[in-house]
């Protein structure tokens, strides 16, 4: 398990805005494995994974980073995680809510969005 945290927005970021409210996250053990994005919310941390291959050791690596981030929430002063799944496509994954579970996050929500360029 091992957090690094980028000077620049990961490609797996790129629809998101770089403006500075973002924090970006390198997560790997042998290799990359994924990459986060976080946020201050009140008090909350807003928490975006983007996972680039899974197994065993990724989920016992992804145990570690959650543990250093509930560390970086608490220091912060937030008073929970809130992890965060866009789905472009438009269609639901009932997937997340088991991974979810995985890690100990629950109250799971569904709520969706449109845009309307002006």
């Amino acid at each position: 398990m091992a957090v690094r945290e980028l000077d620049s927005r990961p490609e797996a970021y790129a629809h998101f805005p770089d403006n500075g409210v973002y924090r970006w996250l390198e997560l790997h053990g042998d290799t990359v494995y994924g990459h986060a994005a976080f946020a201050e919310r009140g008090d909350v941390l807003e928490l975006h994974l983007s996972l680039h291959r899974w197994g065993a050791g990724v989920r016992r690596g992804l145990a570690g980073d959650l543990a250093w981030l509930k560390q970086e929430a608490g220091r912060l002063g937030k008073t929970r995680i809130m992890g965060i799944r866009a789905n472009d496509e438009g269609e639901f994954d009932g997937r997340l809510f088991r991974f979810a579970r995985l890690f100990g996050f629950t109250e799971m929500h569904v709520f969706q969005t449109a845009s309307l360029d002006v």
